[in-house]
């Protein structure tokens, strides 16, 4: 089989690939760039087949320069997502010249499932918000917090996500993104996504696979997950991955809406490992304090964690 017949295969199939079948395609894009045009080649051929022929005006639109530019980290693209967005580039393009904005905010200690108008499902962790338009429901922008996200593919308009200076494009994955400062968390559950960072190779990752990036140092760490796992805040989990405690206290805030205050230099000390919350403040933080080694106390409403005698 030829390297476009291949590229072909990957294409027609990926409608109902399982995670072994996307873990072998992000191998085959891996093992030569020529297959990565190869495959770019084929999906934009598809998507001009499948374009818009309505023969409408396409409308001039100017994209303000902040949420399109390659400045700080740049475009992340998921798997296709630059082929497509060619190809549409390339054909007539219909766009609302006004977006009309939708703000989904939640308080800390609530959630809430968000069902779009094209299928897709954001379900959104205390503490967070959401940026939508109700003219184009394939774009989106969490400016803060946490969300699980599962994309309807369409292969002519890729859903889009942005949080800060990056942009992700998704064909039909399941992920979750999380966003606190300059630190952007993504984890993926199903599918596979491709990300290139400014300055960059390609990085292909799958089901299992995520990145923690830190835009304030300029890094970006690859880690594996349990695909089980992402979006576990849903079912209490807690997933600390070197977080600090001031950081693990803010995402407690969220969760539960109340003051967690964290003093001396344990706020800056470094935990990993997986904690089951049971969505009771009262028996997690004492039991959260015991793991990483504070003492607790209460004031008013208000949660205080400080450092154990002798650990430091």
């Amino acid at each position: 089989m030829t390297r476009e017949e291949q590229a072909i295969d990957w294409h027609v199939r990926q409608r109902d690939m399982s995670v072994a079948e996307w873990d072998a395609f992000a191998t085959w894009l891996e093992d030569s760039p020529e297959n990565a045009r190869a495959y770019d080649a084929v999906a934009m051929a598809d998507a001009a087949l499948t374009a818009p022929t309505t023969g409408a005006e396409p409308l001039t639109v100017e994209m303000p320069v902040a949420a399109n530019d390659n400045r700080g980290w740049g475009r992340w693209w998921l798997m296709g997502g630059v082929a497509a967005a060619v190809a549409l580039m390339a054909g007539p393009v219909l766009l609302h010249s006004r977006p009309d904005i939708r703000i989904e905010q939640t308080r800390a200690g609530e959630t809430r499932v968000i069902a779009l108008n094209d299928g897709t499902q954001v379900e959104l962790a205390g503490g967070s918000r959401l940026r939508l338009d109700r003219n184009d429901t394939r774009v989106a922008t969490l400016e803060s917090g946490q969300a699980l996200f599962r994309v309807r593919h369409d292969a002519s308009a890729p859903f889009e996500l942005r949080s800060g200076d990056v942009s992700i494009r998704d064909v039909g994955t399941v992920f979750n993104v999380r966003r606190e400062g300059a630190r952007l968390d993504v984890t993926v559950a199903e599918g596979a996504i491709a990300l290139a960072p400014q300055g960059q190779e390609m990085q292909q990752l799958s089901a299992g696979q995520g990145v923690r990036l830190d835009e304030a140092r300029g890094s970006v760490r690859r880690v594996r997950v349990d695909p089980a796992m992402v979006g576990g805040w849903r079912r209490g989990f807690l997933d600390l991955d070197g977080d600090t405690v001031d950081a693990i206290a803010a995402r407690l805030q969220s969760a539960y809406g109340m003051r967690v205050a964290v003093e001396g230099p344990l706020a800056k000390r470094s935990v990993t490992g997986l904690v089951r919350m049971t969505g009771d403040a009262g028996q997690d933080v004492p039991r959260l304090a015991k793991l990483i080694g504070a003492e607790w106390r209460q004031s008013g409403g208000d949660w205080i964690l400080r450092a154990s005698d002798g650990v430091h």
